[in-house]
């Protein structure tokens, strides 16, 4: 079993190295204020990236987040739908979709949050079900995106002019193994996941440099998901060797400097 002293552990250890280990926070499908969101945003207490989707953005949810300037919108596709050939692994913008449609979505998403959220829009897109097309991806820096974000560890910082930062672990487990599908993950599993893409960094195994992602879903947590959600948040607060990083803060900058020990954390 893991526990969060081996979490521990290994954060000592890049500490020890004068390192800092980085993290973010990404939460996918708001579109309304909710009490999900609400409590979502309590037990955050701080920075996250939360994934908004703009065919389905409620009036109420941009007054509700400038409550929470730490909380910055990125834009989930547009209406989170299916366009994937018949058999074909589910994806918003897959290359065998029009690309007049896929680009007509891109586009009308990104006017809608830049005119609902102002400052507080990053502009970086995160694909539904994390999948995008090649062709999909060249043209989002012509829209005026910065980055991009999916799951699994990155292969390569920029991709067609765009910082890509992903995640890496998430809390839902979606395929049902330890109960209903929906349900939490397991902290067992959840700290193996984050000790092994630190341990992957570190090792040089994975890019050192990508700050190692939370994946949450807010609208579907279950009790077990916000304690574990919430005992995350404290365990940060308390390492010195780690450190909550602002999206705009992943997305923005070379993490290669954020990566250095500096003494402050989450």
């Amino acid at each position: 079993m893991t526990g969060w002293g081996d979490l521990a552990r290994e954060c000592e250890i890049w500490g020890a190295a004068g390192r800092t280990a980085t993290w973010w926070w990404r939460d996918d499908d708001a579109v309304a204020a909710t009490p999900a969101l609400d409590r979502l945003l309590e037990v955050a207490r701080g920075p996250i990236g939360l994934a908004v989707i703009p065919a389905g953005l409620h009036g109420d949810l941009a007054p509700r987040l400038r409550q929470s300037p730490a909380a910055l919108v990125l834009q989930h596709g547009y209406q989170h739908r299916n366009h994937a050939p018949e058999g074909g692994r589910k994806s918003e913008f897959p290359d065998e979709r029009d690309a007049q449609a896929v680009a007509r979505d891109l586009s009308d998403g990104f006017r809608k949050l830049s005119a609902a959220f102002g400052g507080q829009f990053l502009p970086v897109l995160t694909p539904p079900w994390n999948r995008i097309g090649g062709r999909s991806v060249a043209i989002l820096q012509s829209i005026g995106f910065i980055g991009l974000t999916r799951y699994q560890p990155r292969t390569t910082r920029v991709v067609h002019g765009l910082n890509q930062v992903n995640t890496h672990v998430d809390v839902i487990d979606w395929r049902g193994k330890n109960g209903p599908s929906g349900g939490f993950l397991g902290e067992d599993a959840c700290l193996s996941l984050f000790i092994g893409h630190l341990q992957a960094r570190r090792q040089g195994q994975a890019d050192r440099d990508e700050p190692t992602g939370v994946l949450s879903h807010h609208l579907v947590h279950d009790p077990a998901t916000w304690r574990f959600l919430e005992k995350l948040r404290d365990f940060l607060a308390n390492q010195a060797a780690a450190r909550l990083l602002d999206p705009s803060a992943a997305f923005r900058e070379d993490n290669s400097q954020t990566g250095k020990l500096s003494g402050s954390n989450a």
